[in-house]
């Protein structure tokens, strides 16, 4: 499986990147969705009223032809981050019931 991290606003430490990597990867439990590609895009947002930014995480990937994107915001990236994971897991495994009741 292919995982490609990018990051607009935020520098990811090799500590960071391989901590994705790693959680990612478990996706590859669910072989008869055929997940290939995994795009990670990270950001800081500034929210309003607020004098503090929130970590921005989006999961885009591509399974048997349908493309889908996850987006979460937490207070850090870890936080945001395991939030859009158990999204994209969740999904997966109903995708995965799907083909298998079929």
């Amino acid at each position: 499986m292919n995982i490609m991290l990018s990051s607009k606003t935020v520098e990811l430490t090799e500590q960071v990147k391989q901590f994705f990597r790693e959680k990612l990867a478990r996706l590859q439990k669910f072989p008869s969705l055929g997940v290939r590609n995994v795009e990670v895009v990270v950001d800081r947002v500034k929210r309003k009223g607020r004098n503090t930014s929130d970590a921005t995480v989006e999961v885009i990937t591509e399974v048997k032809g349908r493309r889908f994107a996850f987006k979460e915001i937490g207070s850090n990236l870890y936080q945001a981050f395991f939030r859009v994971y158990s999204k994209v897991e969740e999904k997966f495994r109903r995708e995965d019931g799907e083909r298998k009741r079929r």
